[in-house]
């Protein structure tokens, strides 16, 4: 039973976590082109120093198309999230991004041959109902943001289900690593033209790119490939939520009563899609070892 409770359990802190990235891009007084550039730089150095230290710096033989396809994409999407954050209030941005999460469920019956319980689907449908809930458009929406967070949400659901294959084939570290490679050299540009103007934000871009993508990066890719899309999508929704709950603390972002109900939806079907996918794994093991 551990074995099953401790991978979502991990991706639960990590995205808790992530929920102050909206702060420190709000915070941080670069072009958002050159912070994602140096939070795609800074993650790559990091794990490939750790490649270093394993002598393991051979390029991968296998999954290159999905290291190739996510290098690409990730700072795309990275730079369409930081515009959305730019553009709107945190809640909007962060649950329009998280509308992949259903889509990503329903999408990896076909992608990846998951299967998808009645009942778990029904549940990832109601986070995002929740998530919907707690986004009022009369308080802060604009069509600018909610168009990049939607162009970020797409982009998104297209990495996660590339990325989970690859991760599960090579590893999280070195899968990482060079899907970094990759977006590093897109976006080299605009890290070089970032040093000069980083000042003093350098401690938040190092929290950023090494503490929050570099290291938590690994964490998730070496943990998200052991559960599935469904329950790794309901986990997602706690980013959004945490942002607002950061947001509201550090940034006087009042997410108000719907925001409130909607966070009280998000974590409740959130454990329901973990109760399910426990249930399922429980009466599947069962079955097999002829109970």
């Amino acid at each position: 039973m551990f074995d099953r409770l401790w991978p979502p359990l991990v991706l639960v802190g990590l995205v808790t976590t992530w929920g102050i990235i909206p702060v420190i891009v709000r915070e941080v007084d670069l072009p958002n082109a050159q912070l994602t550039a140096m939070r795609v730089s800074l993650s790559t150095l990091f794990l490939f120093s750790l490649l270093a230290i394993r002598r393991d710096l051979a390029p991968p033989v296998t999954s290159r198309r999905s290291v190739i396809v996510t290098g690409l994409l990730i700072p795309v999407h990275w730079f369409t999230f930081f515009q959305a954050i730019e553009s709107t209030r945190v809640l909007v941005a962060l649950v329009l991004v998280w509308v992949a999460a259903p889509a990503m469920a329903i999408a990896a019956t076909k992608v990846l041959g998951e299967p998808l319980r009645i009942g778990t689907g029904l549940a990832v449908v109601g986070g995002f109902i929740g998530a919907a809930v707690a986004v009022d458009p009369s308080n802060g929406a604009t069509t600018e943001g909610v168009l990049w967070a939607l162009a970020s949400g797409g982009l998104l659901a297209v990495i996660l289900l590339t990325v989970k294959p690859g991760a599960a084939d090579l590893g999280g570290l070195k899968f990482g690593a060079w899907q970094g490679l990759v977006s590093s050299l897109v976006s080299l540009p605009w890290a070089i033209a970032a040093i000069p103007n980083i000042g003093d934000d350098l401690g938040l871009v190092l929290l950023l790119g090494v503490g929050l993508t570099g290291f938590s990066g690994l964490i998730y890719l070496s943990t998200m490939y052991r559960v599935p899309v469904s329950m790794l999508s309901s986990v997602s929704y706690l980013e959004p939520m945490a942002a607002v709950v950061a947001a509201w603390l550090l940034l006087d972002e009042d997410p108000g009563s719907r925001g409130w109900i909607g966070i009280g939806l998000v974590v409740f079907f959130g454990i329901m899609v973990g109760w399910s996918n426990e249930r399922a794994a429980r009466i599947a093991g069962d079955v097999a070892a002829g109970v």
